[in-house]
């Protein structure tokens, strides 16, 4: 008598990122673009990891104008996606765990990046695109490090780049390191960074 294994492969420790396009009226890239450079100079903005760019404070989701409710109700609404893919954010009962969000402006003028870095202190983070100023291909891209440190030396592709374009959201783990490439085009290049985190 044959005994037949029936294969079972497990993917373990699969990396969810998620691609988005945001369901924003023609008009709404140009006024939030506007409206992120109009507090470009607030005093507050950090300058860490940026080369030839700008951050505006942490308090974007808190700033008293219409573009904002749409841009809040987004991002939660894609963590939730992603708490439901990873069966994540729920407490022992079975209940919701309230999730808080931050989020801030980042202009790179010409030539500017982000350094290789990733998210403390919570559970997704994501980036919407505003304005790519034209750029040049292959510029201004969001890259993924592989996160298996052992696996690097031998894997096909250790960066998995992502183009970006006005619209566009991205959520992912907030432990995932990756960096912005250098910004080639006629404008400067505006998006929204955030975090995601569970209420304690």
């Amino acid at each position: 008598m044959t005994t037949i294994l029936t294969d079972n492969v497990l993917d373990l420790w699969a990396t969810p990122v998620l691609t988005r396009r945001v369901p924003a009226d023609p008009g709404y890239t140009s006024r939030l673009r506007d409206l992120i450079l109009s507090r470009q100079g607030d005093p507050g903005g950090t300058m860490i990891g940026v080369v030839d760019g700008d951050k505006t404070r942490s308090d974007l989701l808190r700033w008293n104008a219409p573009e904002i409710e749409p841009l809040r109700d987004w991002i939660l609404d894609a963590a939730e996606t992603m708490n439901a893919h990873t069966r994540s954010g729920v407490d022992s009962t079975g209940r919701q765990v309230p999730m808080v969000a931050e989020a801030w402006g980042v202009v790179y003028r010409e030539y500017g990046f982000h350094h290789m870095h990733s998210h403390h202190d919570s559970a997704w983070s994501g980036v919407l695109y505003v304005d790519t100023g034209n750029l040049t291909a292959g510029s201004g891209t969001i890259e993924f490090l592989d996160p298996r440190p052992a696996a690097t030396p031998h894997a096909h592709q250790v960066l998995a780049p992502v183009p970006p374009e006005p619209g566009l959201m991205l959520m992912f783990p907030s432990w995932l390191k990756h960096w912005v490439t250098p910004y080639i085009g006629d404008s400067v290049r505006v998006c929204v960074a955030f975090n995601i985190g569970f209420a304690r």
